[in-house]
């Protein structure tokens, strides 16, 4: 109830509030004026009817000396005719009835016990009272002769009833007419309430219409100002508001423009330096995957001639430290052509010229080549290997990319374990190929995990790192798992060592490779073996021309 009222108008609030208020103020002062009027008219009436009784009793004296009503019929009569008056009835002490007019009542006053020598109200009812009065011989006069006077003698009582009908209908015709004049009084005032409220009500009303057109959007829009003078200064106060808002709108309005402007000539300095980093970057790929390739063609020359050299010192014997020398050589040369092919895939990842090819692979001859290969680098840090195949079905994949997945992960860890373990678990599942590597290491931070797999990055960049290395095997990893659609995870500790974790989805999407055509056999020269060399390096042509003449080929 009372929230139904919190949510109707001001203007009905207070019309319900002062309206309630007032009907119930005007309804109490009807009850306490009648109820103030009637007892005051009840005691009047009561006044009344002990002085009738009285009156009655010393007009029945004679009749109860002489014990006849006749005596005092007249008096009964004459009392009867007082108003409202309703029953008359004189008596004797014994309680015998001398006479008796009027209606009959069931009261009789000798129930009562009188203690009185005056009339008094002996009963009251719902519609009567009974009045009673002692009756007395005449009390003589005091004489100085006689001293002891004897005590009058009481003859009897007289009983008169009278009803409330005056006092009933004097108590409602009072409260009624208190109501109507209250109510008058009531509505007089509503009325005038009214008025007060609608002329203060109706400003506002008007003053929140302009609000809202406010709120939805509306310019240049102004408030009345008229009313109280409260309100004036709520219009006024809102004008002001106004103005300044529109003030400050316009004001947006130019920033906006002026910073649109900005942001388009910005927008287009950005989307130029884009560009431009854009077509850096694929340079500096190009650049790279070609002189990459350019590198690898020298650097495959000088590991043929000096395997070449190795094989013939060798053969001479007596250049056991010169071949330790040329062994150091061919390492460094081998080590050199594994970073050129590193940086030779990251160009061509970044250039988009990285392909997959998919073939069928034998997942645990792989992985047996693998850990062949990385054996000696755990050996190195006495580092033990685990590893773990589950499944062993046909597999479609590009075998180098993931040979060199499990490489890059395997040395990772071999490198960075001292006397640990690492494990490497391989799963293939009808829809992946899970692989894991977990070594003992250790371990990385996650600031240093962040950093891992971006090119050129390692965990430790100071210049007195203990652990070498370019940066890219991890980055070029991540590039191989993408290609083919797959993910790589790390979770690792400080000291807790490291968990690498790579999922490919299968199948991998599988390029088919065109057969060529195979070479007629009448094209073949009959007689000794004989192999075509081409190539546009003139040293590696000379290794490859000497190595086959070795080998009994023309």
């Amino acid at each position: 109830m009372i929230s139904r009222l919190s949510s109707l108008s001001f203007r009905k609030q207070i019309m319900i509030a002062f309206g309630l208020g007032i009907i119930a103020l005007a309804t109490l002062a009807s009850v306490v004026t009648a109820w103030v009027t009637t007892h005051q008219a009840r005691k009047l009436l009561i006044s009344q009817g002990l002085q009738v009784t009285e009156n009655l009793a010393r007009q029945s004296v004679l009749a109860l000396l002489y014990e006849s009503g006749e005596n005092a019929r007249e008096a009964v009569k004459a009392t009867l005719a007082f108003p409202d008056v309703s029953h008359v009835a004189i008596l004797d002490k014994e309680g015998k009835v001398l006479i008796e007019e009027g209606a009959k009542v069931a009261w009789h006053p000798f129930s009562f016990h009188l203690k009185e020598r005056r009339a008094v109200l002996a009963k009251e009812t719902a519609m009567h009272w009974h009045f009673v009065a002692p009756v007395f011989s005449h009390e003589q006069e005091e004489s100085p002769f006689m001293p002891e006077a004897p005590p009058p003698e009481l003859l009897g009582y007289v009983h008169v009833a009278m009803g409330k009908s005056t006092l009933l209908i004097m108590q409602g015709s009072i409260f009624g007419n208190n109501i109507l004049i209250s109510l008058g009084f009531a509505f007089i005032f509503l009325f005038l309430l009214n008025m007060l409220v609608n002329r203060m009500t109706q400003p506002l009303y008007a003053l929140a219409q302009v609000m809202q057109q406010a709120e939805q959007g509306a310019t240049g829009i102004r408030a009345e100002v008229k009313g109280p003078k409260e309100i004036l200064h709520m219009a006024e106060a809102f004008n002001q508001m106004m103005a300044a808002l529109e003030e400050r709108d316009r004001r947006l309005q130019e920033q906006k423009a002026a910073l649109e402007s900005e942001v388009a000539i910005r927008t287009q300095e950005i989307v130029q330096a884009r560009d431009a980093a854009l077509a850096a970057s694929r340079y500096k790929s190009e650049f790279l995957a070609n002189m990459s390739h350019e590198l690898r063609t020298p650097m495959n020359a000088i590991i043929g001639y000096t395997e070449m050299v190795i094989e013939d010192l060798e053969m001479e014997g007596g250049h056991e430290e010169m071949v330790e020398d040329l062994r150091r050589v061919l390492n460094a040369a081998h080590h050199l052509l594994s970073l050129l092919n590193s940086i030779l895939d990251l160009a061509k990842i970044e250039a988009g010229r990285m392909e997959l090819h998919i073939e069928e692979v034998n997942l645990s001859e792989l992985i047996r080549e693998v850990t062949d290969t990385i054996r000696p680098m755990m050996a190195k840090n006495h580092n033990q290997l685990e590893v773990e195949v589950e499944g062993n079905g046909p597999l479609a994949i590009d075998s180098g990319k993931l040979r060199q997945i499990l490489l890059n992960l395997l040395s990772n860890a071999a490198k960075f374990t001292q006397e640990g373990k690492v494990v490497l678990r391989v799963k293939q599942r009808p829809d992946e190929l899970f692989i894991q590597v977990s070594d003992t290491g250790v371990g990385m931070s996650q600031d240093q995990q962040s950093l891992i797999f971006e090119e050129f990055r390692q965990a430790d960049m100071s210049p007195t790192r203990s652990y070498q290395g370019t940066g890219l095997g991890l980055a070029i990893t991540r590039r191989f798992c993408e290609l083919m659609g797959g993910t790589i995870d790390v979770e690792s500790a400080p000291g807790k060592g490291s968990t690498f974790t790579v999922r490919i989805p299968l199948p991998v999407g599988r390029v088919e490779a065109e057969a060529e055509e195979a070479p007629s056999q009448k094209m073949l020269p009959s007689g000794e073996p004989s192999v075509l060399v081409v190539d546009d390096d003139p040293a590696f042509r000379d290794i490859l021309v000497r190595t086959l003449s070795q080998a009994g080929f023309r």
